[in-house]
C-alpha cells in the first residue's frame, strides 16, 4: 500500500472517529437551517460579481465536459440551440428529436419558427401529452430550463414539477439547459437556501456534465448512464432579464 493510500484511509478513520461525548444533540442537527446571512448575500450580490461567477462556472466546467455559451438575447438563444441541433448525430436512430420541458421561456424561444429546425420533431413534456414517455425515449436531445446553477462545482439544480420530468435531462443523448445569469449562485449553501424556499416539488437533480464514469480501468467514458454531452447556455443582459421574469411567472404557475 502507498503512502499516499495509507494517509488517504488514515484521514476517513479521523473524520468518522465517534465518541458519544462529540455527538451533537438531536436538536441541534434537526434545527430549521439559518437561511437569512445566505439570503441577504444573494439579494446584494451586483452585477459585476455575477459575471465573476459566471467566469469561475466556465472555467470549473471545462474539466467535466460540460459545454458553457453566453446569450445576451432570447433569439441568439434559439439560434445557439439550432446549431448543436444541427451539428448533433442522433445516437440510437436516424432521426433526430427533440423533447423539451413544458417552460413558458422555451416556448417564447419559437423553435417551431425556425427554417433549421423544420425537419426535427418536437414535442413538449405536457401534461396534456399522453405520450411523453414514448417521446423522451425516442429523443436525441432533451431541452430544459434549470433553476438555478452553482459557480463553484458547474452544477445546475433542477427541480420536478408537473410537466418537467427528470427524463428530459437523464435520457436523450445531448441535453440543452438554460440558465438565466441571476439564478447563478456560488456555492452548494446558497442554492438550498434557495431550495429550502421552493414549494414542495417531487424531487431534484443537480447536474454537473454529461454523464460519466472511469469505473473499468480509470478510463473515462461519457454518456455511460445518461447523456453524452450537455451544453449550458447561460442567458445574460437582455435575455437574463425576460428569462427571469418567465421564471418567476412560470413557477407560480406550477404552486
Amino acid at each position: 500500500m502507498t503512502p499516499e493510500r495509507v494517509a488517504f484511509l488514515n484521514r476517513i478513520r479521523t473524520a468518522v472517529a465517534d465518541t458519544t461525548a462529540e455527538r451533537l444533540p438531536l436538536e441541534i442537527l434537526l434545527a430549521p437551517a439559518d437561511d437569512e446571512p445566505l439570503l441577504a448575500a444573494l439579494a446584494g450580490r451586483t452585477q459585476n460579481q455575477r459575471m465573476e461567477l459566471l467566469q469561475q462556472l466556465i472555467a470549473n466546467a471545462a474539466p467535466l465536459n460540460l459545454q458553457v455559451s453566453t446569450c445576451a438575447t432570447l433569439p441568439e438563444a434559439a439560434g445557439r440551440i439550432a446549431a448543436i441541433a444541427l451539428a448533433s448525430e442522433p445516437e440510437f436512430s436516424g432521426q433526430k428529436t427533440l423533447i423539451l420541458h413544458e417552460h413558458r421561456l422555451l416556448q417564447t424561444l419559437a423553435l417551431d419558427t425556425l427554417t433549421e429546425l423544420e425537419d426535427i420533431p418536437k414535442h413538449w413534456t405536457s401534461r396534456a401529452n399522453t405520450r411523453v414517455r414514448a417521446h423522451t425515449l425516442a429523443a436525441s436531445i432533451g431541452i430544459t430550463v434549470a433553476d438555478w446553477g452553482i459557480a463553484e462545482s458547474a452544477t445546475i439544480v433542477q427541480l420536478t414539477r408537473p410537466g418537467r420530468p427528470r427524463s428530459t435531462s437523464l435520457v436523450p443523448s445531448v441535453h440543452i439547459a438554460l440558465l438565466p445569469l441571476s439564478r447563478l449562485v456560488a456555492d452548494l449553501a446558497e442554492a438550498f437556501a434557495l431550495v429550502r424556499r421552493e414549494p414542495e416539488h417531487a424531487s431534484m437533480v443537480l447536474i454537473s456534465g454529461p454523464s460519466k464514469t472511469a469505473d473499468i480501468e480509470a478510463c473515462m467514458v461519457l454518456g455511460a448512464h445518461g447523456p453524452r454531452a450537455m451544453h449550458l447556455l447561460v442567458l445574460t443582459g437582455a435575455a437574463d432579464v425576460a428569462a427571469s421574469s418567465f421564471l418567476v411567472a412560470s413557477c407560480s404557475q406550477c404552486c
